[in-house]
């Protein structure tokens, strides 16, 4: 997640689209005053991503607190974390700023990103000897959907497309004042394959249409 008040932009991240290394890209090019949070493997530390009010610091610190209050406690003044909805982040910060600066992000061909999404997971053991039906009916599978609305309402400017990432970049570049050209892809895939279509039946493709319904009408997407 990054606040820019030098180029006036705010990243929201969203999951299995490329976010974190759009960070990596864009975070060297940032100034003293602007926001983002840390990242892992490699490690990058955030900058201004907690105030000194104790709530946040302590959130921010010391994860025992952090698991006992809650990311988005009521106790905190300014707190911003990775994968933090836009809602909340609006919450965060001055009206005049939220509304002036651009407000963007990536979103993912449902029925690639949930296969992405149980590869990953499996990877790190968390569904290890789980089918693919069994995690897509199980698991809370989210949706970026989630970050980047508020009441059902999408309330970013703009909304790539992960599959046009490419084309995306040249305009984000001229909006933000950033190079992409060092851009690496950080958690590339998990997957045996590229396809995604040959682990779905025809309920789980149907499940996941009825459950993404609001991603697959505004992107465009199909099966």
């Amino acid at each position: 997640m990054i606040i820019s008040h030098s180029r006036r932009f705010i990243f929201v991240k969203t999951r299995k689209t490329a976010s974190t290394s759009l960070e990596r890209a864009m975070i060297p090019q940032l100034g003293p005053r602007d926001i983002w949070t840390p990242m892992s493997l490699p490690a990058v530390e955030g900058q201004n991503y907690y105030s000194a009010w104790p709530p946040d610091w302590l959130t921010a610190r010391w994860p025992r607190y952090r698991d006992w209050a809650g990311k988005d406690s009521a106790l905190h003044y300014r707190y911003f974390y990775d994968h933090m909805p836009i809602a909340r982040i609006a919450r965060m910060m001055p009206p005049k700023a939220f509304t002036g600066y651009t407000k963007f992000c990536f979103d993912r061909n449902p029925w690639d990103f949930v296969v992405s999404l149980y590869f990953y997971m499996r990877r790190k053991g968390d569904v290890a000897k789980w089918d693919f039906d069994r995690f897509l009916h199980e698991i809370p599978v989210p949706q970026n959907w989630q970050l980047y609305t508020r009441d059902g309402k999408v309330i970013v400017d703009r909304v790539f497309r992960y599959e046009d990432l490419q084309s995306s970049l040249k305009e984000i570049a001229s909006f933000a004042d950033i190079d992409f050209a060092g851009l690496t892809h950080d958690k590339r895939s998990y997957r045996p394959d590229a396809g995604y279509r040959s682990h779905y039946s025809q309920s789980s493709r149907d499940y996941v249409a009825e459950k993404w319904k609001p991603t697959i009408d505004l992107l465009g997407y199909d099966f």
